[in-house]
């Protein structure tokens, strides 16, 4: 098995694990103990994907170095929506400040996912175990509530009311 090509890869997908692990929970010490709760789920639970990479001749394949990052990925969302149902009440200052953060769970999720991690909807849908629809729908209510917080939709409501900018 080719073990340090694989462990390669993982590493170089950290910062990718890290930051989709706090968008989640953004929290520095948790996104960090996700993350390695994530690779060691990974190990235990895709055994045979890894013994798959074990049976190509040369490199990893190409295929499955993705079906590992995708399985990684789903991992973090799996482990970050347990965590986020516990610490919830931790999160609500971070939360209370607006933006981004300020989205429901799945919002953020799908939301980094697409825009972020530029994955397409099949990909999304895999990760979030959820149907196209509920992607979709999902992702238009993020991209509202993120638009109505820019500065032009606060001119635009000044407009509207007869004020001056």
């Amino acid at each position: 098995m080719k073990t340090e090509e694989l462990q390669k890869y993982i590493q170089n997908l950290s910062p990718e694990l890290y930051s989709m692990a706090f968008v989640l929970i953004p929290d520095d010490l948790q996104a960090s103990q996700l993350m390695i709760d994530c690779v060691q789920s990974f190990l235990i639970q895709k055994k045979t994907l890894i013994e798959k990479m074990g049976l190509t001749k040369n490199k990893i394949e190409k295929n499955l170095l993705e079906e590992t990052k995708l399985n990684l990925i789903k991992i973090v969302y799996e482990l970050s929506r347990k965590r986020y149902l516990q610490l919830k009440i931790s999160l609500s200052d971070v939360e209370g400040n607006g933006g981004f953060f300020s989205l429901d769970f799945d919002e953020k999720a799908i939301l980094y996912l697409k825009e972020k991690a530029n994955l397409d909807l099949d990909q999304i849908e895999f990760i979030t175990s959820t149907s196209r629809s509920e992607v979709l729908s999902y992702l238009y209510s993020a991209r509202i509530k993120m638009t109505a917080l820019m500065p032009n939709n606060m001119f635009q409501d000044e407009i509207e009311s007869g004020g001056t900018v």
